[in-house]
């Protein structure tokens, strides 16, 4: 004999089981989908929620923050006869020079005034651009 009771709940519990799947895929891409138009270096100082005001607010500040994670400094020699001349912001240790975030640093761009800083003991000198240069620069770029 059939058991409809049977089969009755067993397609209900599948039922429920595809709802559960279903509710976690579409949750964890919301989730997860929600910064990948960002460079992820700028979460080290925004969270996502802030890095999508900015872009709500104002969508080419984005791209701004973008530019200056790549632009906003120049990486020198420290010019050797020039120690203890050169009026220094701080001094930073750098583990991968190729790889220099300036919000990991704890280095804010800062508007009218260049930076500058001593990079792992004096062996380099990190320029970092004052805002109105680098919004310059970044206007020249997107022409």
């Amino acid at each position: 004999m059939f058991n409809f009771d049977y089969q009755f709940e067993k397609v209900l519990r599948m039922k429920k089981v595809l709802l559960v799947l279903i509710s976690i895929m579409c949750s964890g891409s919301m989730l997860f989908g929600q910064n990948t138009e960002f460079d992820s270096r700028l979460l080290v100082k925004y969270s996502v929620k802030e890095l999508n005001e900015i872009k709500k607010e104002n969508p080419s500040e984005i791209k701004f923050l973008t530019y200056c994670l790549d632009n906003a400094f120049y990486i020198g020699d420290y010019p050797k006869e020039k120690e203890g001349k050169i009026n220094l912001d701080g001094a930073k240790q750098v583990e991968n020079i190729n790889k220099i975030n300036l919000y990991e640093l704890n280095i804010e761009i800062l508007d009218g005034r260049n930076q500058l800083f001593s990079i792992n003991d004096n062996s380099k000198l990190l320029v970092v651009y004052d805002t109105k240069f680098l919004r310059q620069k970044f206007q020249k770029s997107r022409r």
